[in-house]
């Protein structure tokens, strides 16, 4: 008769091979908190170490939010979805009677589930991308993203209060759809991603200072310093990438931002020169026409032209 063979109930090595889990809890990679119309502002404070290097996510679904960066502040009025990438938020507040949710997550569950390494999409989403960049967007009130929003936010609160089986497994693939909705909301991230290619670190910072403080017509110092480096490594990080200095691709987000402006918006050109942060109209018109070729009174009368002319070919269909 031969002796019992011994067979181990578990191993590190099986248990670091289980697809299920890790051996990091989820609860120590992932914090939700809920703020359900407080009667007071309510405040979070970021700098101590269990907040200091994670990822944040806030979604708004009534009232008003403030967050404050390294530099600068976003205001949010909801419904609103914002990102913050590792080391951006100082702080975050919300008025009284505000409703939503606050997700901090560590850099290493974003990068497992979100990585380009992840295989997501077959790689054709850059989740990566948008989870390394400030964003903050509008989903539409009563629309299909919103829902999806609220309900992946409302799961991983629900996994992370349970700490189940696979829990971690659970909260990544939310995280997943919460950087696709961010990417499906976020004007132009897929084509700058397309057109650039991710880049630097450097370079993906500075689109994201870029996006907060292009009204503010800072110069090219004032976002070195932001940044932390010298103008010329920040000037050589956006030239590998774009193939144009620093001063290009900022004077480009400015005339995006007008173009959208005159073509939307019901304001006046010398009022949306001043939403832009230009002191002067006239100055602004200068600047528009050395650019664009036309003035930004004849730009958004031919852009309007043009858009009467195919309302009226689509209006003549059968």
């Amino acid at each position: 008769m031969q002796p019992p063979q011994h067979i181990p109930v578990s191993s590190p090595a099986t248990l670091a091979d289980n697809p299920f889990d890790d051996l990091v809890p989820v609860t120590a990679q992932a914090m939700m908190d809920r703020f359900d119309h407080p009667l007071s502002v309510q405040n979070w404070v970021m700098n101590d170490p269990g907040r200091r290097d994670r990822c944040y996510a806030v979604l708004l679904l009534s009232g008003r939010a403030q967050v404050g960066l390294r530099q600068g502040t976003i205001e949010c009025k909801a419904p609103a979805l914002v990102w913050l990438p590792l080391g951006e938020t100082r702080r975050f507040s919300v008025t009284a009677g505000a409703e939503g949710y606050l997700l901090s997550v560590t850099d290493d569950l974003v990068a497992r589930h979100c990585g380009d390494s992840a295989g997501v999409a077959g790689g054709e989403l850059p989740l990566r991308f948008a989870a390394d960049t400030v964003h903050n967007v509008t989903p539409a009130e009563q629309s299909e993203n919103l829902f999806l929003l609220t309900r992946s936010f409302e799961a991983i609160r629900a996994e992370l209060m349970q700490n189940a089986l696979g829990a971690s497994l659970v909260v990544g693939a939310h995280l997943q759809i919460i950087l696709t909705l961010v990417l499906r909301l976020a004007e132009g991230v897929m084509e700058q991603r397309d057109k650039h290619g991710p880049g630097s670190i450097t370079f993906q910072r500075f689109l994201q200072v870029l996006e907060l403080h292009f009204r503010e017509h800072w110069n090219i110092a004032d976002y070195a310093t932001a940044l932390g480096v010298s103008e010329r490594r920040l000037g050589s990080a956006v030239m590998r990438a774009t193939g144009k200095p620093p001063l290009t691709v900022v004077h480009e987000r400015v005339l995006r931002e007008a173009c959208r402006r005159l073509e939307q918006s019901p304001l006046g050109v010398a009022q949306v020169a001043y939403g832009l942060g230009f002191r002067d109209p006239a100055y602004f018109s200068r600047f528009f026409k050395r650019y664009m070729g036309e003035a930004p009174g004849g730009y958004r009368r031919l852009r309007r032209a043009a858009e009467r002319v195919r309302d009226d070919t689509f209006a003549a269909w059968p």
